[in-house]
């Protein structure tokens, strides 16, 4: 007994024999009892999706998720934990036999086959002929479907385009209890139980003995979600820096950009920093860190590596990178939209990286640089002693010589940053680059800010 029923093969059933979908016998009335994500199932205990199971979250609600976690969850309007009770069985999902019995959607024909192996694709007919697998019917076919459109994989986990409100006041920090708010607040942090007296935020724990806590046993269950960031304004979290002199064409462009919410101040975190004293710009005071001279590079540019390194000390020593999922040094001239980034960077959240994003040199071009926490963690407690600053390197050719040598991968994304002064084009209206440099007076910078987002920047409500 089915609700509904597609000739041929259907994913989610225990074995990949044909269904004819002959009818037999009167349909049952009534409605189809199942629900979607976002409905009360506490009636059915059925969920439509497949791979979703009916959670509860309290006496007075539950709904069908992929996957729950005991404890608050980040993507609620509310902080009460949920009890993660299941209240019936898991909705069909795809099957093992689809792996090898399916077509791929690699452009031959899934007629015969009447099934797709890649999660949500569809056999679509072009005509009598031919059909293949594909996630929407392309124009000029005939786009009758031939069985069933296989499942798309459930999401481990539910995406947050921000931290909401309640996070900020309920959840606890990094080596604080958490045992009553069972969240935490900070980058890969887990609430971990040590009994049923304490629990503690921390990035990992082993059941068992625990030295640094006079040989205390804990047993290191998981209460609530882990969180990967600070995630203040959007998912990824970001914190974004800019180095500038206190005099010169470079203030005048952070006061406007300050002004409006725009390049950095869209970042969940910012810095502005200054090696000749301090400024203040936009309710935001520059961190000082200590100036050094700047030779010629062997390159023939600017030789700024012991400057610049002075000024990743003060990153690092100032710790609000600890809090964010990437850090990125973004040129006071460089048009810098943070969502766009977030959109780049999300597949590498967790993974240890920079970014190579200049092609020339296959190297880090330090209009836009960017390390993921891990990347930093690194640097932090190693760097300095695996990479002497050379006076004579530009900082960007250090920063990629140093990170190779920690063993941070690369990732090449040369469409995150249009540089005129790598590629010879920065065109500000490609739709897809998160930063365009140079643009060196207000107006420019503006005006380019306005093609690239089609004249519809929206201002930023800064917070700090």
């Amino acid at each position: 007994c089915r609700a509904s029923c597609a000739p041929g093969p259907d994913p989610t059933h225990w074995d990949g024999q044909h269904w004819t979908c002959k009818e037999l016998g009167e349909r049952t009335p009534g409605e189809d009892q199942c629900v979607g994500e976002g409905a009360d199932c506490r009636q059915s205990g059925c969920c439509r999706q497949p791979g979703h199971t009916c959670f509860e979250k309290s006496e007075g609600w539950a709904t069908c998720k992929a996957s729950c976690t005991p404890g608050p969850s980040f993507s609620d309007k509310d902080g009460t934990p949920w009890t993660c009770r299941k209240l019936g069985k898991p909705s069909l999902s795809t099957q093992p036999w689809v792996a090898q019995q399916c077509a791929d959607g690699n452009g031959a024909s899934c007629l015969a086959q009447g099934c797709c192996k890649a999660a949500g694709e569809q056999c679509f007919k072009k005509d009598d002929y031919y059909g293949s697998c594909k996630y929407d019917c392309p124009a000029g076919w005939s786009c009758e479907t031939v069985g069933t459109r296989t499942p798309s994989q459930p999401a481990a986990e539910e995406a947050i385009s921000a931290l909401p409100e309640w996070a900020f006041s309920q959840c606890s920090g990094a080596e604080t209890g958490c045992l009553k708010s069972r969240c935490c607040m900070g980058m890969d942090l887990q609430c971990y139980e040590k009994d049923e007296h304490w629990a503690q935020c921390k990035p990992s724990c082993t059941p068992g003995p625990h030295a640094d806590d006079k040989n205390a046993s804990w047993t290191c269950n998981t209460l609530g979600p882990r969180t990967m960031g600070v995630a203040r304004k959007g998912s990824p979290s970001l914190y974004c820096f800019s180095v500038l002199r206190r005099t010169g064409y470079e203030v005048g462009l952070m006061q406007a950009q300050f002004a409006k919410g725009a390049g950095i101040a869209g970042c969940d975190d910012y810095n502005l920093l200054t090696a000749d004293g301090t400024i203040t710009i936009g309710g935001s005071k520059s961190i000082y860190f200590q100036g050094a001279p700047t030779t010629v590079s062997v390159d023939n540019t600017a030789g700024n590596t012991e400057l610049f390194v002075h000024a990743w000390d003060a990153v690092i020593g100032a710790g609000v990178w600890r809090n964010h999922t990437f850090t990125l040094k973004v040129d006071p001239d460089a048009v810098f939209l943070p969502d766009r980034a977030r959109t780049h960077l999300r597949p590498y959240v967790g993974q240890k990286m920079f970014v190579i994003n200049c092609p020339m040199g296959d190297m880090v071009f330090g209009a836009l640089e960017v390390y993921s926490y891990y990347a930093l963690l690194e640097w932090s407690t190693r760097g300095h002693m695996a990479c002497p600053a050379p006076s004579n390197w530009g900082e960007d050719k250090y920063m990629t010589h140093c990170m190779d040598l920690l063993g941070v991968s690369r990732i090449h994304d040369t469409g995150i940053l249009a540089d005129n002064l790598c590629t010879g084009n920065h065109n500000c209206q490609d739709g897809t680059s998160a930063a365009y440099h140079p643009f060196k007076d207000v107006g420019s910078w503006f005006a380019c800010l306005s093609r690239a987002t089609g004249g519809t920047q929206t201002p930023v409500v800064l917070k700090q």
